[in-house]
C-alpha cells in the first residue's frame, strides 16, 4: 500500500498532525480512514447549521469558514479553515446538533470525512492520535479566542492586518508559501466586524503603503514585516508545535 501521507490530498493534514506529535505510522493509519473526496463549489455550505452527522469533515483543499447567519441576513465569521483542518472536530466530542454555526466554502474546496465509529477505533488502538486531535482542538480554540478578541480592539487597520498575518502564518505552516491571501474583502469584513466600505478603505491604505500589491485585484502581501508591525502581530497563540515539543508526553502502548 502506498504511503498515503505523501499524497497531495493529505499532505497538509500530515504536516499539521506531525507538528502536533503524531508520527508517520499513525498518520498512515489515519488517512486510510479518510473517505469521500468531495468537491464543494465556492459559496456553498460544507456543513449546514442544522446538520446532524456521524462523521467529522476534513478540509483537503481550498479555504472555508465557520460562520453564523445573523437575523438581518448578514454573516459573522468565527474562524477560517485551511487545508489539513477539521471543519467540525468539536462535534465529535459534543455531538448535539448546532442550529447556528455552519461551515461555508470560500473557494472551491475538496473535503473528506472520517466516521465517528472509525475515530473511536483509532483512538483505542493509537492513543497518540487522541493527543494530536486534542491539541488540534486547543489550537482551534486559541484561534477563535484571538479572532473574537481582535474584533474588539485596535483600529480597523490593525484588525485587518492582524487577520491577514494570521492567515499567512497558518498557510505557511502547511507549506503554502504564496503571498496571496485567498479571501475577499467581504470575508475580511465579516471576520473583522467591520463594514465592507471600511475594509475597502483599509485595503486601499495598505496598498498605498505598498504593504499590499497595487496591481493585483487579490489580497497579495508585498511587505509581510511591515504588515506584522501594523498589526502588532503576536503569533504565540499559533505556536502549538513549539509547546508540544516541550510537553514530552509519553504513552506506554504495551498490552497488559
Amino acid at each position: 500500500m502506498p504511503n498515503l501521507t505523501r499524497t497531495i490530498a493529505t499532505a497538509p493534514l500530515a504536516s499539521k498532525l506531525k507538528s502536533l506529535g503524531m508520527d508517520d505510522d499513525e498518520l498512515d493509519v489515519l488517512v486510510q480512514f479518510v473517505r469521500h473526496n468531495v468537491r464543494v463549489p465556492a459559496g456553498a455550505d460544507i456543513i449546514h447549521a442544522t446538520d446532524s452527522t456521524k462523521y467529522s469533515t476534513l478540509l483537503l483543499a481550498g479555504v472555508a469558514c465557520s460562520y453564523k447567519r445573523l437575523e438581518d441576513g448578514s454573516r459573522h465569521i468565527y474562524s477560517f479553515q485551511h487545508p489539513g483542518d477539521f471543519c467540525d472536530l468539536y462535534r465529535y466530542v459534543l455531538p448535539e446538533r448546532d442550529d447556528e454555526v455552519a461551515v461555508q466554502a470560500l473557494t472551491d474546496c475538496s473535503i473528506g470525512v472520517i466516521d465517528y465509529s472509525d475515530i473511536e477505533q483509532l483512538l483505542v488502538r493509537h492513543p497518540k492520535l487522541g493527543l494530536a486531535l486534542w491539541r488540534a482542538t486547543m489550537l482551534e480554540a486559541c484561534i477563535l479566542r484571538e479572532r473574537l478578541s481582535n474584533t474588539r480592539r485596535g483600529s480597523a487597520l490593525q484588525r485587518v492586518a492582524n487577520l491577514l498575518c494570521e492567515q499567512l502564518a497558518r498557510r505557511e505552516a502547511i507549506g503554502i508559501l504564496s503571498p496571496v491571501v485567498p479571501l475577499t474583502q467581504v470575508d475580511v469584513a465579516d471576520a473583522a466586524g467591520l463594514s465592507i466600505v471600511h475594509v475597502n478603505r483599509t485595503i486601499q491604505t495598505l496598498r498605498s503603503l505598498d504593504v499590499l500589491s497595487k496591481t493585483s485585484h487579490a489580497i497579495e502581501v508585498n511587505d509581510r514585516k511591515q504588515l506584522a508591525r501594523i498589526a502588532k502581530f503576536d503569533a504565540r497563540y499559533l505556536n502549538m508545535p513549539q509547546l508540544v515539543s516541550k510537553w514530552a508526553v509519553h504513552i506506554d502502548q504495551t498490552s497488559k
